[in-house]
This record gives C-alpha cells, structure tokens and sequence, in this order.
C-alpha cells in the first residue's frame, strides 16, 4: 500500500512539473486565437497564472493528501519570519541600490518618497493574488512533494528553482510588454532570470521550510513586487549604466543574487538548528 502511494505521488509530482512548463505555451496559444487584449493582461497570461495551482488542487484532491500545504499561517510562533519576509527584499535593494549610486553605476530620476511609498503600496496590494497562486503552486506543492522524495537539499533547491524558473519562459518570452526590453533582449532577461530565481529559490524553500506555512513566502514575494520592481520598472526612478544593471540591479544582478543565496543558506542553517530542538538565534 505505501510503495503504491508513493509510485501515484511520484506520478502526480511529473504530472505537475509537465503541466507547470506547458501552461505558459498553451496561454501563448490562446491568445494566439483572441485578438482585442489588453498587453500584459491576456487570458492566455491568466491561463498560465491559475493553471499550476489548479492542478496542485486536482492531484491532491485525487491523492486525497493534503499534508505539507503550508495553509496555515502560523503567524504567532513565526512572527519574527514574517518580519524578515517583510525586510530582506528592502534591505537588498537599499544595498545594491546605493552601491550602484556611490559607485556612479546607476541614475536617480526626481524621486519622492511619499509617491514611491504608494506605488510600492499598490504594487504590494496587487500582487498579493497573483503570489498566493503562485507560491501555492511552488512551495506549497512542489517543494513538499520533492522533500517527501528524499533528495538532498541542495538537489530540492535546483529542480524547484528550474521547474519555477522555466514557469517563467513565456512570461520573459512573450507575455512581458516590450517596454521591459529597451536594455536587455528577452532570451538575455530569460537567461539572467532562470539564473536569478535558481538563487533566489532556496530563499523561499528555506522560508516555507522554517516557518510550516505558504504564508511567509506570500509577504516575501509581495514585497519584491512592491519595492525593487516598482522602483526599477519602466517609468521607475533607477536606471543602471553600463555594467551596473548586470552587477547591482536588485531584480536580476549578481550581487542581489549572491545575497539571496546568502541569506537562503543563513534560513537553512536556522532551520536545521529548529529541527535539532535548539534555539533559533542560540
């Protein structure tokens, strides 16, 4: 009975990944078919938003398991961690942000705070759907069924990294209005994403790891929506100059890469420390 449930999980587990690298070219299809759409809002693009965790729905309701979906939010015992959810993505813009500016690797537009702080607001509150269905998909399905498996850590980071990073293929690839692309081609945004969440992936493992829940890595992805994303858009007060993008952009540079993984394996060290009964900070 347990080799037969483990053999239907590990065949619900390649039928999500399949699903979650089709999905994005079969919204490209779609909208193929529709003309009349708003860019950067098509069905096709809701198609490849809804149909991951639609299917974690569908496999777990068939399976009839739902252990490891990370509803619960915890939020008492993991208040620090929804503090540090809140905080790193701040932190590592101001630190690449203000590298690049001291360093003459980036120009600061007319910037008020006040109006920064609403966009960022608007961003935040925006998202917020958007990275429920998301990190339900990834952290709430993927990342559990890949641990259950047994594989090593850092063979969990790679394959929920990739599959999440290839999620993103037709998004880089089609979906992005153009305007993003005035700087950087879309195989290069593509390249330099995949790259950038493989990095950033083991952040979010380790988060949803740590904490039980979804719900962390819910605010922590939010976040990214709402601070460096708004503050280096198109029409944002940052643009890099030369190399600067390639090294500091807190989206896609290498330095904010580097620091994700650092603080990835900072949350695992913390975790382990959990799981061995001593004290978080001890």
């Amino acid at each position: 009975m347990a080799v037969a449930k483990g053999a239907g999980r590990m065949v619900s587990l390649v039928l999500f990944i399949i699903v979650a690298l089709a999905c994005g070219w079969l919204g490209v299809g779609l909208d193929s078919l529709l003309t009349d759409q708003p860019e950067g809002g098509t069905l096709g693009m809701a198609l490849w938003l809804v149909l991951p965790v639609l299917t974690m729905l569908v496999l777990r309701t068939v399976d009839r398991d739902w252990a490891g979906m990370g509803i619960k939010p915890f939020f008492i015992r993991n208040l620090k961690w929804y503090l540090v959810s809140l905080a790193i993505y701040p932190i590592v813009t101001l630190l690449t942000v203000g590298l690049a500016l001291l360093t003459h690797s980036a120009n600061l537009a007319d910037f008020e705070l006040n109006a920064f702080a609403q966009l960022a607001v608007y961003a935040m509150a925006g998202s917020m759907v958007k990275n429920i269905f998301e990190e339900f998909a990834w952290r709430g399905y993927l990342t559990p069924r890949l641990i259950e498996r047994g594989l090593a850590d850092w063979l969990v980071y790679v394959l929920s990294g990739l599959v999440w990073a290839l999620w993103h293929a037709a998004y880089y690839l089609v979906f992005l209005p153009d305007v993003y692309f005035e700087s950087v081609s879309r195989s290069g945004m593509l390249l330099s994403g995949c790259l950038f969440l493989i990095a950033s992936a083991i952040m979010y493992v380790e988060m949803y790891r740590l904490t039980g829940s979804v719900w962390p890595c819910v605010v922590m992805h939010s976040v990214h929506a709402g601070v460096p994303a708004a503050l280096m858009g198109p029409g944002g007060a940052i643009t890099f100059t030369g190399l600067g993008g390639f090294w500091l952009n807190p989206l896609t540079g290498a330095v904010a890469a580097a620091l994700f993984l650092g603080i990835g394996l900072w949350l695992r060290a913390k975790r382990i420390r959990q799981e061995q009964g001593r004290g978080l900070f001890g």
